[in-house]
């Protein structure tokens, strides 16, 4: 069994528990009230040590615990107490708003988990920068999936519905057990491989949850470019692009590709980096037009009024979000990514769609 089937078990008890120490009556006192939450409670402590001694859950699995007690528990209990007023003629308004709530938040837990992770956008932003001719950059990042299914063919057929000159696939390109990518790895390639002959240049750099020496095999059989820690040159549309992937790991030839970037070009410059917090590693005076990058994934949860809740980057919380902003004043392009993150951590988008990116990147005006 594997640990989100363990969790939900887990969440379940623990309602059931809160409801059982009551006899599955509705509380009619807060002494009841009492009694339920510390029953729940201990329940849930006793099952998380339990669980902790099988599988150790660090922060991604507390943080998936922590989604189920909301959208499980909660409407577990709450919808209890209201169907036992069926049976006991005691439906006050209180529990009749606990019935409602229940209802509410079920319905959230669905559209999180099985809804909105599926929710495709297309983000088309623009930014200005020193080029002859407009170019149109197309944005893949984190599919980190461990197999390739409709939701990543429904990304790679919009991107390749919006046209673009270039495609940039900014890491995070699986995600899974080796055994699991090695059995994939003829149907990532078929995937890559579409986009390609679409689009004609493509260009790859790892991520977080890549194995870079399998990312090689897929991008060379696609025919993709692999840029990690390289600078390539380019033609697009007549117009020069300098070319720089950057990865998360620290290598010489990483830091050799930075220091590059110190050097002036004609050509537009971009970096294709994972993690977007790559600008504040840039030498003073980097020649950059445009940093391309993914891993936050919008937060993968965010709230209305408060925004996401965790982005894993030092950027400002609302790029992290994802979009086009600037920092350090250099334009950095966040992708909210296609996938989501796999491992312990919650299947959940809420309030930040998947999306592919459209950059339209355009002529800066003079005078």
């Amino acid at each position: 069994m594997g640990l989100s089937r363990i969790l939900l078990f887990l969440a379940v008890s623990a309602a059931v528990a809160t409801l059982a120490a009551n006899y599955f009556r509705p509380p009619s006192s807060i002494r009841e009230i009492e009694k339920a939450f510390v029953v729940g409670m201990v329940a849930l402590g006793g099952g998380t040590v339990a669980v902790s001694q099988i599988h150790p859950l660090g922060l991604f699995g507390y943080l998936h615990l922590l989604y189920l007690l909301v959208v499980v528990s909660v409407p577990v209990i709450f919808g209890g107490w209201y169907v036992a007023t069926f049976f006991r003629r005691r439906r006050t308004r209180l529990l009749r708003l606990s019935g409602g709530l229940a209802l509410v938040i079920a319905l959230l837990g669905v559209w999180g988990t099985h809804i909105e992770p599926n929710w495709l956008a297309v983000d088309i932003v623009t930014v200005s920068a020193p080029v002859k001719q407009a170019v149109r950059i197309g944005v893949l990042s984190d599919l980190q999936t461990p197999n390739v299914g409709k939701h990543e063919w429904n990304a790679v057929e919009a991107l390749i519905e919006a046209q673009p000159d270039i495609v940039l696939v900014s890491g995070d390109f699986f995600q899974g057990e080796p055994d699991q990518i090695q059995a994939e790895v003829p149907a990532f390639i078929e995937l890559l491989t579409a986009l390609v002959k679409a689009v004609g240049a493509v260009a790859v750099v790892s991520g977080d949850s890549d194995r870079p020496a399998e990312l090689i095999l897929i991008a060379d059989a696609a025919g993709a470019l692999y840029v990690d820690n390289q600078i390539v040159n380019l033609t697009i549309n007549n117009q020069p692009i300098r070319l720089a992937g950057v990865t998360t790991f620290a290598t010489n030839s990483r830091l050799d590709t930075l220091a590059e970037l110190s050097q002036p070009s004609d050509a537009l410059t971009i970096v294709l980096s994972h993690r977007p917090d790559v600008v504040f590693e840039l030498p003073p005076g980097s020649d950059v037009n445009l940093i391309v990058s993914g891993h936050t994934h919008g937060g993968q949860l965010s709230l209305p009024f408060i925004g996401p809740i965790v982005t894993f980057s030092d950027i400002p919380r609302d790029l992290a979000a994802g979009g086009i902003g600037l920092v350090e004043n250099y334009p950095v392009y966040v992708s909210t990514g296609v996938g989501l993150e796999r491992s312990d951590a919650p299947q959940v988008r809420f309030g930040v769609r998947p999306s592919i990116g459209i950059i339209d990147v355009t002529p800066k005006s003079v005078g």
